[in-house]
């Protein structure tokens, strides 16, 4: 088992304390925003990750002010599919969402 550089998990454990944490939760923000708002890197990676699929929903997350995440979601047949960019154009992960549960994917949609 490999072990990703605290850079890949710091933003998640970020989320995951700001979810169960009250305290946290003020500190973290969710802007919306469009494609010309993104880094150059970020909007390069959601391109090639979402081809042509509409973006319904962009985001950028920070936690005390600094862009810890970047998040898009495109709605079909009645599923949300969630890509999540690293400020540096990485992927740090995909969701999907049907009826009431969660899924992480690995591959493209």
């Amino acid at each position: 088992m490999t072990l990703k550089p605290i850079r890949y998990t710091l933003p998640w454990v970020v989320l995951a304390l700001a979810i169960s944490t009250p305290a946290l939760a003020d500190e973290l923000t969710e802007q919306k925003i469009s494609m010309q708002d993104l880094p150059p890197a970020v909007a390069k990676t959601m391109q090639s990750e979402l081809g042509n699929k509409k973006i319904d929903e962009l985001e950028k997350i920070s936690y005390e002010g600094i862009v810890v995440l970047y998040e898009a979601e495109h709605y079909q047949d009645g599923e949300e599919y969630e890509v999540y960019v690293y400020p540096n154009g990485e992927i740090a992960a995909h969701h999907s969402h049907k009826q009431g549960h969660e899924q992480e994917e690995e591959g493209r949609w």
